[in-house]
């Protein structure tokens, strides 16, 4: 086998931490996979992955070959980049994680836009609403709505969304409004558990400063549009995004909550893996998603 497979093989052995995940990832038999790891220590003349009945352990020198295979597989796909960019078109697949809701009313329209100028690209859109581990899972891109909960990402801003505490008219009716944040303490709250911090409500106040306040609820969701629902039903109070609630705010299905007091705007992120070198179709796809997002009705 070339060397570059095999050295993909065994950074992806190492990142992964199984030969099945990374025979499913490179579509090969496991056995395959075993046969390139071995194969790999029989040209280099030394063990790289203790093997036991139970566990599988990088050696020293499988760590220090490791970290020299990953920065050789960097840089052959920086000079592949870089011979690809002066292309006429860009050329090769995208993976890119998106929330689920957002990601289907926003983030999908825009991608086929962007497909249509770009017709030799190919994109893998994967629905989530958790964050994903994008070395892991080999994710070139991830949308998020929310700061980024691992500082090592590279993130750059698409835009950002407002957001509004809303209940149903029926539950205002039989529970009241709060009058202050701190009231929220005595209400049924639904909590998002895809955001970090997601039982901490932040609040401007009219004279300037932040009061936060701790909310409990018995209904949580790792998806938006289920705790909208859960709302409008009158099951409790929700803080959820301008785009999301705009047409029941309209409609009377839901009320705002506390409108005095203003809520810090979510941004829109881009997520990339922690690099030196992004590739150019993840750059152009990234760019255009900005220019996209500029005209987006979000806040």
């Amino acid at each position: 086998m070339d060397r570059l497979t095999l050295l993909h093989a065994f950074v992806r052995l190492v990142e992964l931490g199984t030969f099945t995940a990374v025979a499913d990832e490179m579509r090969v038999k496991q056995s395959t996979v075993s046969k390139w790891i071995a194969e790999l220590e029989e040209r280099l003349g030394v063990q790289l992955i203790e093997r036991t009945t139970r566990t599988r352990r990088v050696t020293e020198a499988g760590e220090l070959f490791y970290e020299r295979a990953r920065e050789l597989l960097s840089a052959w796909e920086s000079a592949t980049a870089e011979v690809q960019e002066q292309a006429p078109e860009l050329r090769g697949r995208l993976r890119v994680s998106v929330p689920v809701v957002f990601g289907r009313l926003f983030v999908v329209p825009r991608v086929a836009d962007f497909l249509q100028r770009h017709e030799a690209i190919e994109v893998e859109l994967l629905y989530s609403d958790r964050y994903v581990n994008l070395i892991e899972e080999r994710i070139d891109v991830a949308i998020r709505v929310g700061l980024p909960e691992d500082s090592s990402l590279t993130s750059r801003k698409l835009a950002e969304t407002g957001r509004h505490l809303v209940a149903s008219p029926e539950y205002v009716a039989r529970r009241g409004a709060p009058e202050r944040p701190s009231d929220l303490k005595e209400h049924t709250c639904l909590l998002h558990t895809g955001l970090s911090n997601g039982d901490v409500w932040s609040f401007g106040l009219p004279g300037g400063g932040e009061e936060r306040a701790r909310v409990r609820g018995r209904i949580a969701a790792n998806n938006s549009e289920a705790l909208l629902y859960m709302a409008r039903r009158g099951f409790g109070v929700a803080l959820l995004a301008t785009w999301l609630v705009r047409d029941a705010l309209d409609a009377g299905e839901l009320v705002e909550l506390l409108p005095n007091l203003t809520r810090p705007p979510a941004p829109i992120c881009a997520l990339m893996p922690p690099r030196r070198f992004v590739h150019p179709r993840v750059r152009r796809f990234i760019d255009f998603m900005v220019d996209a997002f500029a005209q987006a009705r979000l806040r």
